[in-house]
């Protein structure tokens, strides 16, 4: 079986084909502590302590307590996010049960993770491209 020959990186580090060095490693913690450092706190963004209270309440009605996709809610999402409508933060109709990971999947599709296009949510959950090419 065929291998591929180490890496030399700029910063001369011989590393072995799909391996990183401790150089990158170093710079990719420190870049992430710098934008942890600039994102505003979780009461800044909108969940507060009346946020806390009404999603608590909210997940422990016998309809909202599953996702979806069928898994236990842990959490509550938007429907259409605060940062399009912060006016809707608060209205339950606004409002669906998540678990995790359909979370982190609903928020990368529509905020741009993972060098996605940012996108705009519309009602029921459908999602449109903020900059259609």
């Amino acid at each position: 079986m065929p291998n591929k020959p180490p890496r030399i990186l700029k910063c001369g580090c011989r590393v072995p084909s799909g391996h990183s060095c401790r150089h990158q490693r170093i710079d990719e913690r420190h870049r992430q502590r710098e934008l942890d450092a600039r994102r505003p706190g979780t009461a800044q963004r909108g969940y507060d302590a009346e946020w806390q209270r009404e999603s608590r309440s909210f997940l422990s009605e016998p309809a909202n307590r599953h996702c979806a996709c069928g898994a236990l809610a842990t959490m509550v999402a938007h429907i259409i996010s605060i940062n399009q409508a912060p006016h809707m933060r608060m209205k339950r109709s606004n409002w669906k049960p998540s678990c995790t990971p359909c979370n982190l999947r609903q928020n990368i599709a529509c905020e741009g993770g993972f060098g996605n296009p940012r996108r705009l949510q519309t009602g029921g959950g459908s999602i449109v491209s903020k900059n259609p090419s």
